[in-house]
């Protein structure tokens, strides 16, 4: 399996991917416990809104692909995430059972690791 290139712009919660005519939704490997992905979205004073994080999820169960990003995790003093930097792009996986709530937040599985990215 060969590297394909990948690249992001600070604040996207997409990038860009070689070979790909959309840009693809990232997800934080920090979420991921398994092939299992949980991020809660919890709510804090900088947070995204729910249209921004609408717009994601619906990118996410449309293109059913998306990049998996190694990141520095930024919490508050009380330990609860607050941001991300994104270190390195991971590898494209395909996904299913996109689920999304305000009170849960974003649940989906990885299905297969289609390509690894430089």
């Amino acid at each position: 399996m060969s590297a394909r290139k990948a690249t992001g712009s600070r604040g996207s919660w997409f990038a860009a991917v070689e070979g790909e005519n959309n840009e693809l939704p990232c997800l934080h490997k920090h979420w991921l416990k398994n092939l299992t992905y949980h991020d809660p979205f919890e709510v804090t004073a900088d947070g995204p809104n729910q249209t921004k994080i609408r717009e994601y999820v619906k990118g996410i169960a449309e293109l059913g692909r998306v990049v998996l990003t190694n990141d520095k995790v930024h919490r508050d003093p009380q330990g609860v995430v607050t941001g991300f930097t994104r270190e390195n792009y991971v590898a494209v996986f395909a996904v299913s059972d996109v689920q999304y709530s305000e009170l849960d937040g974003l649940r989906l599985k990885l299905t297969d690791r289609l390509y690894d990215l430089k």
